[in-house]
Parts: structure tokens; sequence; C-alpha cells
């Protein structure tokens, strides 16, 4: 089935307006509650590091990795338990939009509990795939290079356009497999594939000859996204900058809030657009889709 942009906008938008409540409900739980308690509790994390790096004398790399390095260490627990957080909500907002049998918030939030388990499975096999394909470019890469600056007589101009044009087609093959892959979390929860390898093969045969289409679809949302998040969050953040001192306690928790608030609409809007995606791909047999639209 060829791949129809518009549509797929039409039905994610459809699929919001006819579940916005509870999806908000569900944004709030998932997305603004953690976000607000990682303000909370990061929040003089942050203070210090914007100290800590103040003092640090930018010439010193060492210093400033140490520092960077320090800080991950310390805020790690807290992001991969936010990132858990946030992939079961939107799993429970993918069981909610699309399950015919109209599951409560409760409900859906078990579905998305249990999906867990697959989808974790599907993000170690990615780190995986990651590793193995960036060690194979490193490899071939490196041959290429020392293949060419040999050809070029020692030339570290034409080396370096080698390394560049390898980076680039790595970063390309890159985004084109998770462009395959975008569709996996609605297997997962839509067909309710439980094996992380099914999972991810579902993914590609869907996507199986609209991966141009889905790529320019998504840079479209991304752009559209980049620029309408970054002017709100400027412009609410000055707001907050009027009322409090900038670095200070105060105005990381505000910021924490507004990015809290930002990203629970945000990913409101992208579970509905991906769910409809897939329903499209996946075509007219998924009653499930078709039952939310009516």
């Amino acid at each position: 089935m060829r791949f129809d942009g518009n549509r797929a906008w039409q039905q994610a938008i459809r699929l919001f307006s006819a579940n916005k409540e509870l999806l908000l409900i569900l944004a709030g739980v998932f997305f603004f509650l953690p976000g607000l308690a990682s303000a909370f509790f990061l929040t003089d994390v942050q203070v210090q590091m914007v100290h800590d790096i103040g003092t640090i004398d930018p010439r010193d790399s060492k210093a400033m990795l140490t520092a960077v390095g320090g800080l991950y260490a310390r805020i790690g627990p807290y992001v991969a338990l936010l990132t858990i957080a946030q992939v079961a909500g939107t799993m429970a907002m993918m069981a909610l939009l699309t399950d015919s049998a109209r599951p409560t918030v409760g409900e859906a939030i078990r579905v998305g509990l249990s999906r867990l388990p697959t989808v974790l499975g599907v993000m170690l096999l990615l780190m995986l795939g990651y590793l193995l394909a960036a060690l194979a470019f490193g490899l071939v890469l490196g041959l290429l290079a020392m293949v060419a600056g040999v050809a070029g007589g020692g030339s570290s101009a034409v080396m370096m356009a080698v390394v560049a044009v390898g980076m680039g087609g790595f970063m390309a093959f890159i985004i084109v497999a998770m462009t395959r892959l975008s569709v996996t979390l609605p297997v997962i929860v839509i067909e309710q594939v439980r094996g992380p390898l099914r999972a991810l093969k579902r993914s590609w045969w869907l996507t199986k000859g609209n991966t141009g289409s889905l790529l320019g679809f998504y840079l479209v949302l991304m752009v559209a996204y980049a620029v309408i998040a970054m002017l709100l969050y400027m412009v609410l953040t000055a707001l907050v900058a009027l009322g409090t001192q900038q670095g200070s306690r105060a105005f990381y928790m505000a910021s924490g809030v507004i990015s809290g608030l930002i990203g629970g609409v945000v990913s409101v809007l992208a579970t509905c657009i991906i769910s409809a995606v897939h329903g499209q791909l996946a075509g007219p047999g998924r009653e499930t889709i078709v039952e939310t639209f009516r």
C-alpha cells in the first residue's frame, strides 16, 4: 500500500479529537508529572552543574569532560526511569486509541506496562545493531581512507573527503533504517507481537516501498515541531526569566514545568500520528483503527 501523508495526518487529527480528554490524562501521568518530578529532584544538580562548568577553564577539555561525565553519572538513573515511563505512557495511549474494546485509562495503562519487556528487548537489539553497524562502517571507512591516501600521494585532504563521505553515508543508513522501523511500537501494541525481533521484522515489512514518502512526512513534522517548540519554549522561558533569576533553582523548576507541558502535548500528537501511519500501512484489515474513527 502506498503511503499518503495527508491522509495519515487527517486520521491522526481524528484520533486526537475523539480521545483528547483521556489522552491528555495519560500524557499528564506519564509525561508531565515525571518531568515535573525530575525538575524538582534534579534542579539542584543543574544549578551545581552550571556553577561547576562556569569555574572551569574552557581550554581545559579534560576537566570539562570530567564535569559533564559526572553530571551524566548522577542523572543517568533518573533519565532511564523517565524514558521507561514515557515509553509505557506512549503504549498506553496507543492502546487507548486503537483497541476496539474501548479500554479504560487503567486498562490502557496495564497494556502499556505489559508491553514494556518487548520494547526493552527492541531497544537492546537496536543498540546492538547500531554498534555492529558502526564497527563495520568504521573498519570499511578506515580501509578506504588508507587506500585513498596512498592513491593520492598521502594527501590528508583526500582522506578527509573520504571520511566525510563515509560518515554521511552512515548517517543516511541510520536515518533510512529508523524510518523503516518507525512503526515497531504500534506493531507491539496494536498487533500484539511479543517477540522483539519479530516486531522489528514486521515494521520493516510494513514500510517496504514507502521509505521516501515516510521520510519526507516525518521530516516535515520534525521541522514544524522544532520551530514551534523552540519558539514556544523561548517565549515561555523569557516570561519566567522576568520573575526569576536565570540559573536559579526557581528558574530551572519553571523551565522543567514548561518542558513537561510541551512534551506531554507533543507525545499525544506523535502517538496519534504513528498510530495512523501504522493503520494506513497495515491496510483496511486493522479494524481497531477503523473502529476508533467511527
